[in-house]
């Protein structure tokens, strides 16, 4: 796959490496909507809770995911040039620090969930439920940081397959268990809400530990030593310098997602419910969007690992445009069946309604958080990811929660003007990174075991 990332056909490259992703993602998606499924059955309450609780998880999971980045960025650069023992150094590396990092996280959702939730503005009628799930989802994060620690090594060397494979028979395994934990089928005791929960936790469980077993056993292209897993200085500054601006890009970016959700939450659970259920069919259409950017990260890195600028920059700007050009296809189709998808998943009129207007609204503004999205794995592809830090900062706390509440509550507009503030967020980030990568400051790459020496596209 090296010989093809570095000299294939970029677009053909491109989809082989994306479609695994696509479909992981589909499958993550679709994770979300067999819980929403067998939830809605119970009320809109059940179907409500995990709506509210999901912000806050990711908000604790984005430190995995900044620092998965770290994982790919190194592993990407040190296989592009050669050195198969610095890529299986770092990787041994990210792992160990991902999975200490687990630990703490986890400790810490499991203890602040109650006192979040209320912070957040938990819907009275929600709360309980929401705990419930917050805690027993925060106690899993080592198995789910274990995930993120394979699936990221994995991509710098350009297998998006494998993690496609796990992701299924995770998605498989969550499918069987959510209706015999949730409503008690068997002799299993019916849990509701936690059922979807310990469901989620378990079935990731399972794929995390073949993961971690696949590292070990060399049967992937990247592989854990036992003589690197102990963290060390230098190795934990690396990750530091590559992952802490995304980690924080991330965590910041989630954390955001926590304020939304309380804006949104103040306008109840009918509003939860329209919003929760969106969310998750923006999901399925963002499929495109984690399949384009993992390519983009992977053939980026790999590409300015081997000194290869002006293919790297090819790659970048087909990559974009590809991407945005699917979402807006996707956008389209969402808007004209938009009420068909909410009455899969729920029958009450008053939450069709609201998702019809979310969808019709919000859907439009897809296509350029796709432009953004696509943009910040170029940047970070290239291990340079402070700009996308930055934009993303913006993007979430200077334009859409300020002005999702400017139009929702300072001007009176009520959900209607949340879901105009979201939209405008996207456009004006996604432009304003996209005029920023078009600067051409991100074409440098961070090469050799040190990450020391620096060097500069010709141009």
């Amino acid at each position: 796959m090296r010989e093809r990332i570095l000299e294939g056909p970029i677009l053909k490259t491109m989809l082989v490496l994306a479609w695994p992703v696509m479909v992981s993602n589909a499958l993550q998606a679709l994770y979300n909507l067999i819980d929403t499924f067998w939830l809605g059955k119970l009320s809109t309450q059940a179907l409500s809770a995990p709506t509210v609780a999901w912000p806050v998880i990711f908000t604790f999971m984005a430190l995995g995911i900044g620092f998965q980045t770290a994982g790919s960025a190194l592993v990407a650069q040190y296989t592009g040039a050669g050195d198969r023992d610095s890529a299986d150094r770092a990787g041994s590396q990210v792992f160990s620090f991902l999975f200490l990092l687990s630990v703490c996280v986890g400790l810490l959702g499991w203890g602040l969930a109650p006192r979040i939730l209320v912070l957040v503005g938990t819907p009275a009628d929600i709360y309980p439920l929401a705990v419930s799930y917050l805690r027993i989802v925060a106690l899993g994060f080592p198995l789910m940081y274990g995930a993120f620690a394979f699936t990221g090594l994995l991509m710098g060397v350009g297998d998006t397959r494998t993690p496609m494979y796990l992701m299924g028979a995770s998605v498989i395994a969550n499918a069987v268990l959510d209706p015999f934990l949730i409503f008690g089928w068997g002799p299993l005791p019916e849990l509701g809400v936690a059922g979807a929960a310990y469901a989620t936790v378990a079935s990731r469980g399972v794929a995390a530990a073949v993961g971690i077993w696949l590292l070990c056993t060399g049967r992937v292209k990247v592989r854990l030593r036992a003589r690197w897993l102990l963290p060390r200085p230098d190795d934990v500054k690396k990750i530091l310098r590559v992952g802490l601006p995304n980690a924080v890009d991330q965590t910041a970016t989630s954390l955001g997602f926590v304020v939304l959700m309380g804006l949104v939450a103040g306008f109840g659970t009918t509003v939860v419910a329209a919003y929760g259920i969106g969310q998750r069919i923006i999901h399925l259409l963002n499929v495109a969007i984690w399949g384009a950017t993992t390519a983009l990260l992977t053939m980026v890195g790999q590409n300015l690992g081997a000194g290869q600028f002006d293919r790297a920059e090819e790659i970048a700007h087909r990559g974009i445009r590809g991407t945005v050009g699917v979402l807006l296809f996707f956008a389209v189709a969402a808007f004209f069946t938009r009420e068909y998808l909410y009455r899969v998943f729920i029958s009450d009129p008053a939450v069709i309604a609201e998702g019809k207007r979310f969808l019709g609204i919000f859907g439009f503004s897809v296509p350029f958080f796709g432009l953004f999205a696509a943009a910040s794995a170029v940047f970070r592809g290239a291990g340079h990811t402070v700009p996308p830090m930055i934009f993303s900062l913006v993007r979430l706390w200077g334009l859409r929660i300020l002005s999702s509440w400017a139009l929702g509550y300072g001007l009176g507009l009520g959900p209607l003007g949340l879901w105009v503030g979201m939209s405008l967020s996207n456009y004006v980030g996604g432009l304003g990174l996209y005029l920023w990568l078009l600067r051409g400051t991100w074409k440098r790459k961070l090469a050799g075991p040190e990450l020391e020496e620096v060097l500069v596209s010709p141009d």
